[in-house]
């Protein structure tokens, strides 16, 4: 984006954005659940997620995999605090495609 990703620049992009289908979120500490949750509220036409190098839990894939019923693709790159199991239980509802890739010790 360019700019620091929070809720305030979620909540701006979500404004004048509200049918955005793809986003990418790479290597940035100030992503975490709280901004998952919200990603999960107000962009449910998501339909490609890439969450990479972020400071993300269990909890803020299931939000997402509960709140973006279009999604058909999300990967998981280097989040240290997402497990596999998660991302699967979490798009059990559709036929989204998951893909977790190993974190960097």
């Amino acid at each position: 984006m360019g700019i620091p990703e929070t809720v305030g620049s979620f909540n701006v992009l979500s404004s004048n954005c509200p049918a955005l289908e793809r986003m990418a979120i790479c290597n940035t500490d100030t992503v975490g659940d709280s901004e998952l949750v919200f990603i999960a509220a107000k962009f449910t036409s998501l339909k490609k997620l890439c969450i990479k190098n972020c400071p993300i839990s269990d909890t803020g894939v299931k939000s997402v995999g509960e709140g973006c019923p279009s999604l058909v693709k999300l990967k998981v790159k280097r989040c240290r605090g997402v497990t596999k199991a998660s991302v699967c239980t979490a798009f059990l509802h559709n036929s989204c495609d998951a893909q977790l890739s190993p974190s960097r010790n």
